[in-house]
């Protein structure tokens, strides 16, 4: 099932979208008001035992919107009330605290149209587990913003509630080979499960009113390519260091420039090769987010160049990542790193990319005669890029760009040394790289999967 990239639910929740504290809120809302909503569940735990379970929803809306405007929540914390009688499961999982992570199905209903939107990553601190009393996990997290496009009430309605709990050591962090507790909530029959209501007034435009939507990111190139498949296998196998790493993957393509060539090389074209899957992993911090991205195979491209302005040379460039600083290869701070820093006041994130890749050049052919490079022809050092963008929301994809260096070659040639025509030709400063970004697919939740090739962006931002 495919989710539009807008609804990125758990991803942009964990980037800390849509954050207000109070006072007037951007996108044509109003001042902010509290909602404190106490719903009830039953909730499925692992043993097959069900028990009702309190769960009390408080959140920051704003009072009012204007349509075509983001209308954006609050922070949302979620207090779960475990039961004593639930509680021989819970601490089953030993440790000396639980904590975890919660996902909210929430409804936005108007004008007879429902739209379902899932508030993930809501998380939960570490938590000591009473013998003799009921346990209260305070799960929150920032929510999306949802955009109506006409006028009417916004209606937000919480639905089925799913828990994962996960034992922790004395100093608050994951306990190794601990095994998690997952715990599935419907709402109460008969309960009332509204959380908020905000009155919509019209924009410029009238017209019909359909579904509200989720706020879009902007163009960044033309429209996406079709997807390669399904959602490939190695989608989310690139795993953090604990439960506050979420695992999803994306696809990317780009230009790099090169700058004595006078042309460019297309990253990733699904004309030449399998276009390459990155893997990759999030996680919440106070600014925004931290991604950490590593790709599956090599990103390759093949172009036609002019070589000193007269000979056709044609090859295929294939970058391997590396990892940024030496050390333990199943570190994610050792490979890509993306760093979201979000504007409270207008929701839009600025990124700054890091990555490092080893470039091999290979089937070279000049004229249209094949020139044997040998299986070896790289850079002896690895090219250090730093890339930087502005989007709404980096899980919805968008562009990020900047000018590198690529070192010189050594290895070049069977024969003979080809070392100095690549050198001549190709190696040194002031080549632009452009990535675009798709849409980040998050299997566990079927968001925005399979994910989808985006089509490189051209334009400067």
């Amino acid at each position: 099932m495919r989710i539009r990239a807008r609804w990125m639910v758990g991803a942009v929740t964990a980037l800390g979208l849509g954050t207000v504290v109070s006072g007037s809120l951007t996108g044509g809302t109003a001042t902010a008001r509290e909602a404190d909503a106490a719903l009830g569940y039953a909730c499925e735990f692992p043993s097959g035992t069900s028990h009702q379970v309190a769960v009390q929803v408080r959140g920051t809306f704003p009072a009012s919107a204007t349509a075509g405007g983001p209308v954006r929540p609050g922070r949302i914390t979620a207090t779960v009330t475990v039961p004593e009688a639930a509680l021989p499961e819970v601490a089953a999982l030993g440790g000396a605290s639980v904590a975890g992570t919660a996902r909210l199905a929430t409804t936005v209903r108007q004008n007879g149209t429902s739209t379902p939107v899932a508030w993930d990553g809501l998380t939960t601190p570490a938590t000591p587990v009473a013998e003799d009393a009921d346990l209260e996990l305070a799960a929150s997290g920032d929510v999306p913003p949802v955009t109506p496009a006409g006028a009417g009430d916004l209606t937000f309605t919480a639905g089925e509630l799913a828990l994962t709990l996960e034992s922790r050591d004395a100093g608050g962090g994951a306990r190794k080979d601990a095994k998690p507790l997952a715990i599935t909530c419907t709402p109460g029959e008969g309960r009332d499960m509204a959380l908020a209501t905000v009155p919509v007034r019209g924009g410029e435009t009238p017209g019909e009113t359909p579904a509200p939507g989720a706020s879009a990111a902007p163009e960044v190139g033309r429209a996406p390519a079709e997807a390669p498949g399904g959602t490939p296998p190695e989608c989310g196998t690139y795993t953090g260091p604990d439960a506050t790493w979420m695992p999803g993957c994306v696809y990317l393509s780009g230009f790099s420039n090169v700058a004595k060539l006078d042309g460019a090389a297309m990253l990733n074209d699904p004309e030449f090769a399998e276009p390459a899957l990155t893997n990759m992993i999030y996680m919440i911090t106070r600014e925004g987010a931290s991604v950490r991205q590593r790709f599956v195979t090599p990103l390759r491209s093949t172009s036609t160049f002019l070589t000193f302005g007269l000979m056709p040379t044609t090859a295929t460039m294939e970058m391997t990542q590396r990892p940024l600083k030496p050390g333990d290869p199943d570190d994610p701070q050792n490979y890509g790193t993306f760093e979201a820093i979000s504007d409270l006041q207008t929701g839009i994130q600025s990124v700054s990319a890091h990555m490092k890749m080893s470039i091999r050049i290979r089937d070279v052919k000049v004229k249209g005669t094949p020139l044997d490079v040998g299986a070896n022809c790289r850079t002896a050092t690895d090219a250090d890029l730093r890339l930087k963008g502005q989007m709404p929301n980096i899980l919805e994809g968008g562009v990020v760009d900047g000018s590198f260096t690529i070192p010189e070659f050594r290895g070049c040639g069977v024969g003979e040394d080809l070392d100095h025509l690549f050198n001549g030709s190709v190696a040194g400063p002031g080549n632009l790289l452009r990535v675009t970004l798709g849409s980040t697919c998050i299997p566990f939740a079927e968001i925005s999967c399979p994910p989808v090739l985006p089509q490189p962006s051209r334009n400067p931002r």
